[in-house]
């Protein structure tokens, strides 16, 4: 039995009273200059979707530790009207920050990587934005701002029309079908209120924020990399430049990989997606330090 096959469990208890799974894959071998990583999974999908990504990082040495958005996947989070919010603040503002808690009681003081899957990626940056001394760079994976300049056609006139629909039946019935997002289940209606003012008008300040988001994002200097999967509709490369530019100070990097592995497919066969977050981690990071801020890296 290795560390690897079998993921360590950690229940986070959240401000609703909800409940979502942490999982943790540690190495057999840990490489101490890599930092960790904490996943952060797309729209509608469950955190164990992303094993097989977790399992290839910790074989090359680095600990990962995948979490579950609030109404996805195992987590107890109840959808509907009477739902207590669940929206890109909520998420970035509490739900990461105790994933990095959680992941510090296990696995001690150190450096974060937060590896981003489409929606997941956004509210990676929207933590960004909080300045967290714990993390110190953002992988974006098939991801995306959903701001409907970023898509190309009638693509991007559709999700300029769904950011002004789907509000409404949120407003409605307290929750958005996921087949509009090409997905399963149901998505919490404050989620997509989040998502529709970014779609329509590229705004960067989610609702019920205690800062300024886009004052915040503005002074990140962690770097970025966004991969685009070839022929992926819902991430084309204008979309995750789009992202990249939620980002004016940080040095930022956009790679294609050529191989059509899909939208959310990638994770299930990760080995191309693999090979290229390490290669950005050991070119732009280096040897890294537990606990390291944005002023400190500037004087080092």
């Amino acid at each position: 039995m290795t560390k690897i096959e079998y993921p360590q469990r950690v229940e986070l208890q959240h401000s609703d009273g909800s409940t979502s799974p942490l999982l943790i894959v540690e190495a057999d071998q840990q490489d101490g200059r890599r930092p960790a990583i904490l996943l952060l999974p797309g729209i509608a999908v469950g955190a164990r979707y992303y094993l097989p990504v977790a399992r290839a990082l910790a074989a090359e040495g680095v600990d990962v530790a995948i979490t579950e958005l609030r109404g996805q996947g195992e987590s107890t989070y109840r959808i509907g009207r009477r739902s207590g919010p669940a929206g890109y603040h909520e998420s970035a503002g509490e739900d990461v920050p105790l994933a990095l808690d959680a992941m510090e009681q296990r696995l001690g003081c150190r450096s974060v990587v937060l590896l981003g899957h489409s929606m997941g990626a956004q509210i990676g940056v929207y933590h960004l934005a909080r300045h967290d001394p714990r993390v110190i760079g953002l992988i974006a994976v098939a991801a995306q701002s959903p701001f409907h300049r970023g898509f190309p056609g009638s693509l991007g006139t559709k999700l300029r029309a769904a950011s002004i629909i789907l509000p409404t039946l949120g407003r409605l019935s307290g929750h958005v079908p996921g087949q509009f997002f090409g997905a399963e289940g149901r998505i919490p209606a404050s989620r997509v209120r989040d998502w529709s003012r970014l779609a329509g008008s590229g705004d960067m300040q989610p609702a019920r924020a205690d800062i300024d988001y886009r004052a915040g994002l503005a002074r990140v200097t962690v770097p970025a990399l966004a991969v685009v999967i070839a022929d992926d509709q819902l991430a084309p490369a204008g979309a995750a430049r789009n992202l990249l530019a939620m980002l004016p100070s940080a040095p930022t990097t956009l790679e294609l990989e050529p191989e059509a592995l899909g939208h959310n497919a990638w994770a299930r066969r990760p080995a191309e997606v693999v090979a290229r977050v390490l290669a950005w981690i050991d070119r732009e990071l280096g040897a890294v330090t537990p606990g390291r801020d944005d002023d400190e890296e500037a004087d080092a």
